[in-house]
């Protein structure tokens, strides 16, 4: 019989999509925020609010987008969808580069475009991967996806950070152009394995999963987990962004860490790879909440402002954030298929989408009362941001429950998840 591939045309495709879209995340986190930072025509705490409603407008635009796509998704072509997201960033780019100087004031106009964009990218991306790569691979596949992903977060904000500060930005509009015309052209190189047919019909879905409360107990778990995540890893980067500019006021600076740590958690991806299929989650996991919780607090006890202490927490958290997010992928795109649940995939994808956005605004909010409240003291005080901070650690941990709390359900729930283990390790070794 014939050995399917991993890594056929369509994985890779998967692959260069995912890269460029964390490019144009770089270009947002990074220069985006970056420059509102800069513009020291306003006071710190404010442009602190400023940046928290860009992201609490985008996250929900974002997640009611997502949903509306879901019924026109099921029968479309969603490599369109991808295309017309890819069509929406260049947008975003470019008005980015001609508002630089107003920029704070443009926030929401960007904010909503930006939504909108992801709001028909992702459904159509997170879907054509859902479809294309299978059970058995999801694990190894991921991993791999994360390293493409890290090594982008090891070039591009060192490019970005130095154009910034050194040479003219138009640049990088230029190498942004092109990136989104290779989106869409890789968007039609994906090929779905099986096509299913989809529904999209979210209160019945509810109904389903409330009359089956134990058989997809995983997949609720996978939601709250959702929740955890947007409040937690979405908000320590645009903190980490704020922490760093408080303390070295340097967009290459920011570039510098970022590069710098993201080259190490590449080596933690191999390790993950090397060593996960003997060992389950427990053991990544807590080490991993642990450290940055204590990374957190030394933080908090310095003030927010010694970059020693900024320097450690950027480099505990990117280095072992990656083991977070590739168990967190992996769970969302094989809990489906090991429950059965194939024809629903538009539907609990739109639902993880929903707790993802409720997660982000929250965190968003909280970051954004941070700057109100230090706004209200004066003397450029940091105290409730730092408060913020603790509390997303907090979120932190819970993500990494919840994470651990789905595998449990699944190895409880479904031997299937033991038989896609022990395939993956013949696939290692036939590899």
């Amino acid at each position: 019989m014939k050995k399917s591939k991993i890594f056929d045309l369509s994985a890779i495709s998967i692959i260069f999509c995912d890269c460029i879209q964390g490019i144009l995340l770089i270009f947002i986190d990074l220069f985006l925020v970056s420059n509102v930072l800069k513009n020291e025509n306003y006071d710190i705490t404010y442009r602190i609010i400023q940046i928290a409603l860009f992201y609490i407008i985008y996250y929900a635009v974002l997640g009611i987008s997502y949903n509306f796509s879901g019924f026109y998704l099921k029968n479309h072509n969603k490599s369109v969808f991808v295309s017309i997201g890819a069509f929406g960033f260049t947008i975003v780019v470019v008005l980015v580069y001609i508002l630089r100087a107003q920029l704070i004031t443009y926030l929401p106009l960007i904010a909503l475009l930006y939504g909108l964009s992801f709001g028909f990218y992702s459904p159509g991306y997170h879907n054509l991967t859902s479809e294309t790569i299978s059970s058995k691979h999801q694990v190894r596949f991921f991993a791999v996806k994360r390293m493409g992903f890290q090594a982008v977060y090891v070039i591009f904000p060192l490019i970005f950070g130095f154009i910034d500060d050194y040479v003219n930005f138009s640049v990088v509009i230029i190498i942004m152009a092109v990136l989104c015309v290779a989106l869409v052209v890789f968007s039609f190189l994906i090929r779905p394995k099986k096509v299913y047919k989809l529904s999209f019909n979210i209160p019945k879905f509810c109904r389903y999963l409330k009359k089956n409360k134990q058989s997809t107990e995983p997949l609720k778990w996978v939601y709250v987990s959702n929740f955890f995540r947007g409040a937690s890893i979405d908000c320590f980067t645009t903190f980490l962004t704020i922490l760093v500019w408080i303390g070295a006021q340097s967009t290459s600076t920011l570039g510098i860490l970022q590069s710098v740590f993201t080259l190490v958690s590449i080596l933690t991806l191999f390790l993950y790879l090397r060593y996960y299929r003997k060992k389950r989650s427990k053991a990544f996991l807590f080490p991993v909440f642990i450290l940055v919780a204590l990374s957190v607090v030394a933080i908090c006890a310095t003030g927010g402002t010694n970059m020693i202490a900024i320097t450690v927490f950027y480099g505990v958290y990117t280095i072992l954030n990656v083991i977070y997010i590739s168990l967190s992928d992996s769970r969302k795109a094989s809990v489906v298929r090991i429950l059965s649940l194939h024809s629903h995939i538009l539907e609990s994808t739109a639902i993880m989408e929903l707790t993802l956005a409720g997660g982000r605004v929250f965190s968003s909010v909280l970051l954004l009362l941070s700057g109100v409240f230090d706004g209200l003291i004066g003397n450029n005080s940091h105290i409730f941001l730092l408060i913020t901070l603790g509390i997303v650690a907090v979120l932190y941990i819970c993500l990494g429950l919840s994470l651990y709390f789905i595998e449990k359900s699944l190895i409880r729930q479904d031997m299937q998840f033991h038989k896609i283990h022990v395939n993956e390790l013949y696939e290692k070794v036939e590899d």
